[in-house]
């Protein structure tokens, strides 16, 4: 008996390597690209690279070993009923070397459930899903979060992008349609218009960078999730159009049917990738946006332009770029620029990026501002990842010092 134990063992074994090597991180991000329009960091898109990735071998595989079980019946349900359900945890730490408040570090956790249940056409050409993102986003043991620390530090714009204190909410919740045979897709309901602006295969800020200047143009203005429309569809196998309308007043924590009436954000891009499920890995695009006057708040409108690309080398590592120009005074910048890299040096999934934007600010008397950011991500196991992460901000707007921020972020996914 033992005798087959162990040869059942060793065939796993095996199998898990072939598996490894099929889906790796390219192989992962070509898969999550054919999922829906939206970015590597939109719910249908995360869920698919983490189900992957734990066909992976990793640093600890006893620690995978433990939740195999619940693994294994979220596979089973999702086979049985088209009800994909994950759950993933984010805590963020970080600390700057000045402030102009006395306020000098601050720190928030994340729990979040990601549904897609499938119930047209599961199995076929044309999937139609229900998607949906329940969190909550909380202090942990300090006054501050990241979200509130740039306040504290003079920087205008973002230190940790979704590590807050909203409390619970119902960030998405929208219909996935895919069409033509999967050459497009439309969602329509509560969405994140962050998902399907300026998309690039590296911006996820809860797995890579943490700035809003990095994994976003800072001459867009982009509300929070509210209730709006989008869809792309590939004319050709390389070359693509995507567009969203959603509600300009958008919230995060509030659920309402457009609180501020007929007020809209607009974004469309045309852009070019090798193929299909490339979108991720190599892009280049034009993007144009607009967004109304908000009334109700006192913001003016606003639009403007992206030229934006990225290139995925043979050995993992990813170039990219981006420039923005904006006539409005709702952004952060009139002009930007970002240039960077993420490459995994073949230990396991670990991931470095290193990135720098630079910014010309719209309110009028504050020098040009650069960030400058880099990270470490050590993948413990297929469901546990450490990242360390440094930014240098060099003009912030609000403060005479230049801030250097620390940063550590653990992230757990089931």
């Amino acid at each position: 008996m033992w005798r087959r134990i162990l040869s059942a063992a060793s065939m796993a074994s095996l199998a898990s390597s072939v598996v490894a090597q099929e889906f790796g991180p390219r192989d992962r991000l070509e898969a999550a690209a054919t999922t829906s329009i939206g970015g590597p960091a939109n719910a249908e898109a995360q869920q698919e690279q983490d189900r992957l990735r734990r066909l992976q071998t990793s640093r600890w595989p006893g620690f995978d070993r433990t939740i195999d079980p619940a693994e294994s019946w979220k596979e089973r349900l999702r086979k049985d009923t088209g009800l994909a359900l994950s759950f993933d945890y984010q805590a963020l730490y970080q600390r700057s070397d000045t402030t102009v408040s006395g306020v000098d570090e601050g720190a928030s956790g994340q729990a979040r459930i990601l549904g897609t249940w499938t119930l047209a056409d599961r199995g076929g050409s044309n999937p139609g899903s229900f998607v949906f993102i329940l969190e909550n986003r909380h202090k942990l043991g300090l006054d501050q979060t990241p979200t509130g620390l740039a306040g504290e530090i003079g920087h205008v714009g973002l230190t940790g992008l979704t590590f807050g204190d909203t409390g619970y909410s119902l960030s998405v919740a929208y219909w996935s349609q895919a069409i033509m045979g999967g050459r497009g897709g439309i969602v329509a309901g509560r969405i994140d218009p962050g998902d399907y602006t300026d998309i690039l295969g590296y911006v996820n800020p809860r797995t890579g960078f943490q700035n809003f200047a990095i994994n976003y143009n800072p001459v867009l203005t982009i509300p929070d999730p509210g209730f709006g429309i989008g869809g792309g569809v590939h004319l050709t196998d390389q070359i693509y159009v995507l567009g969203i309308v959603s509600d300009a007043n958008g919230s995060l924590t509030d659920v309402d049917w457009f609180p501020g009436g007929a007020e809209f954000y607009k974004y469309a891009e045309i852009g070019w990738t090798p193929a299909r499920n490339q979108r991720y890995l190599t892009n280049i695009h034009l993007g144009a946006y607009h967004i109304d006057a908000r009334e109700d708040k006192g913001l003016p409108s606003s639009s403007g332009l992206v030229l934006s690309g990225n290139y995925t080398f043979e050995n993992d590592l990813m170039v990219f770029g981006r420039l923005g120009w904006s006539d409005g005074n709702d952004p952060i910048a009139k002009k930007g620029a970002t240039g960077g890299l993420i490459w995994r040096p073949g230990f396991y999934d670990d991931l470095i990026g290193v990135a720098v934007t630079w910014a010309e600010p719209v309110t009028a008397g504050l020098e040009n501002q650069t960030t400058f950011e880099a990270f470490y991500r050590l993948d413990v196991s297929d469901n546990l990842a450490l990242t360390a992460d440094v930014q240098y901000l060099k003009n912030p707007g609000l403060n005479t010092e230049n801030p250097l921020v620390f940063g550590l972020r653990l992230r757990f996914n089931l």
